[in-house]
């Protein structure tokens, strides 16, 4: 049954700091650290229920929240239809997460097909970078997966804003080069930010990404969290991921 749901330009991987599989693109779309990492940062409060998963490509993010509490009602939304077909098919491999569901959407046609202040939390790993900022990838999949062609991080953000009411949190992991932009960006759409990480790629290096919690209308203080490191200096991974990878992600309770 397994292999009938996989594609020869596909494979079957085991999750890192989990016990399931999730079906992946071999083509430079699979997930990268950068995803558990986000996983792992998203802190539960009891209240949280409905959470979005904005941009959820083959469904990781999503399989990963749940996997961490199994009480949240989740959907995540794709434009891509080969990706949402993809979190389908994870789907049926993995039978044992109910309150999971796909739709295959623009997040910029949010307002005209969502309620309003629906969700608790939303979640993104959204396009890292501006269109004509860089090489473009000649996989089309890629290259909307990494750049601002399916709508910028300002829709992104636009979308998370009418999604979540009155302290909604929302969750993303953007560049360190963005940091100040998105900011002013969520800023405008009335969130304010509580609570920031930032992922060094190498043992000595600058920071390349930092995850960003904001919530609805929050006017409290910053708390800047120790960064985590990914590779040492001999690129081994770090002892912080490797810890993740062996004890697993943080457990709701």
């Amino acid at each position: 049954m397994t292999t009938a749901l996989i594609d020869v330009d596909e494979r079957l991987d085991t999750i890192p700091g989990t016990d399931f599989s999730l079906i992946q693109k071999i083509d430079g779309t699979a997930f990268s650290i950068d995803t558990l990492l986000l996983a792992n940062f998203v802190q539960f409060t009891p209240e949280m229920v409905t959470v979005a998963d904005l941009g959820s490509g083959s469904g990781i993010l999503s399989f990963l929240l749940k996997y961490r509490n199994k009480n949240l009602q989740i959907t995540g939304f794709e434009v891509q239809t080969e990706f949402y077909n993809l979190s389908k098919r994870n789907m049926e491999l993995n039978k044992k997460f109910d309150g999971l569901s796909f739709e295959a959407m623009d997040i910029r046609d949010v307002p005209s097909r969502i309620l309003p202040e629906s969700f608790d939390l939303v979640v993104s790993n959204p396009p890292y970078f501006q269109v004509g900022n860089g090489r473009l990838p000649a996989n089309p999949a890629r290259a909307q997966a990494r750049h601002e062609l399916n709508g910028t991080v300002l829709n992104f953000i636009e979308s998370a804003s009418y999604m979540l009411s009155y302290g909604g949190r929302f969750c993303l992991i953007i560049p360190t080069s963005r940091r100040d932009e998105i900011i002013n960006h969520l800023k405008v759409c009335k969130f304010g930010v509580k609570r920031e990480e930032f992922i060094v790629p190498k043992e000595n290096e600058q920071p390349h990404l930092v995850m960003i919690e904001a919530e609805k209308f929050y006017n409290g203080k910053l708390e800047s969290m120790p960064p985590i490191t990914i590779h040492k200096k001999d690129n081994s991974y770090s002892d912080e991921l490797q810890k993740l990878f062996m004890a697993g992600l943080k457990k709701y309770s």
